[in-house]
């Protein structure tokens, strides 16, 4: 990671307003490389995966780097839940 990657961590339980700050922070780093640190995520809210999911495209389309750090165990049960495994995985998503 360098200083130009700009970084947001999400919570323990991802809420509606979680995914407003979310948003609002993709919007503000649309020309950096991005980390999201889900190292802390015990329950991920679908409206949250979805917003990564559409971020995680537009950054491989506009050839910048995002990187899904620490996924954690809840994390990847939500996601897999979902139905996300092969678009959220830490593997997949760091262009």
């Amino acid at each position: 990671m360098n200083d130009s990657t700009a970084s947001f961590a999400l919570p323990p339980f991802t809420t509606m307003e979680d995914t407003e700050r979310l948003h609002t922070f993709l919007l503000a780093a649309q020309d950096a490389a991005i980390t999201i640190d889900c190292s802390a995520v015990e329950r991920l809210h679908g409206l949250t995966a979805q917003m990564l999911v559409v971020a995680c495209d537009l950054w491989r389309r506009n050839a910048q780097q995002v990187t899904i750090l620490n996924p954690s165990t809840g994390f990847q049960e939500g996601v897999a839940l979902l139905g996300l495994s092969d678009i959220l995985s830490a593997e997949q998503v760091i262009a």
